[in-house]
C-alpha cells in the first residue's frame, strides 16, 4: 500500500527519486506513470496498471468517451525503470502536463502514488480546506475501524 507524502527535487534531466518504500512495491523495478485526473501524474505498479489497461480495453471502442479516455490515459503512459539511484526519468510531455519543473510532491494514495507540482497540490488542498465541507462530503464514504 502506498501512503505518505514526500517532497523531492527534479534534476535538469527530469529525474525524480522515488521513495524506497514505494520502489519495494513495484515489482520488476518497473513503474507506469500517466496523466492524473487532477492535473497531476499517477504512478502504478505493473499489476495495477495492467488491470486498468485491461478494463479500459474491454470497453466498447464505438463509445467516444472510451476512446477519449484511452487516448488520455493509455496514450500518455510511460513505462519507466529505476536507475541505480532509485530515480525515474519522467518524460518531458508528462512534466509539462503536470506543471512539474524542479520540485515535486509525491503522495501515496493506496494502490498508486501521485506526483504533483507543489503549486498545483497547494491549490487543490486549498480548495478542500473547509473542515465542515469535508465532513459533509466524506460522510458518504462510511469509513469505520470498528470491528477490527
Amino acid at each position: 500500500m502506498f501512503y505518505g507524502r514526500y517532497e523531492h527535487n527534479i534534476d535538469a534531466k527530469g529525474r525524480m527519486t522515488v521513495p524506497s518504500g514505494y520502489r519495494d512495491q513495484t515489482p520488476g523495478n518497473l513503474v507506469f506513470i500517466t496523466k492524473g485526473l487532477d492535473g497531476n501524474l499517477m504512478a502504478y505498479p505493473q499489476p495495477a496498471f495492467e488491470l486498468i489497461a485491461q478494463t479500459v480495453s474491454g470497453k466498447s471502442l464505438t463509445d467516444p468517451e472510451v476512446r477519449s479516455f484511452k487516448r488520455e490515459i493509455l496514450g500518455y503512459t510511460a513505462e519507466l525503470t529505476y536507475d541505480t539511484a532509485g530515480r525515474i526519468l519522467i518524460p518531458s510531455f508528462l512534466r509539462k502536463f503536470a506543471g512539474i519543473e524542479d520540485q515535486v510532491v509525491i503522495v501515496g494514495v493506496g494502490d498508486s502514488f501521485e506526483v504533483w507540482s507543489p503549486e498545483r497540490l497547494a491549490a487543490k488542498e486549498e480548495a478542500f480546506a473547509d473542515p465542515q465541507a469535508n465532513q459533509d462530503r466524506w460522510a458518504a464514504f462510511d469509513i469505520s475501524t470498528r470491528g477490527i
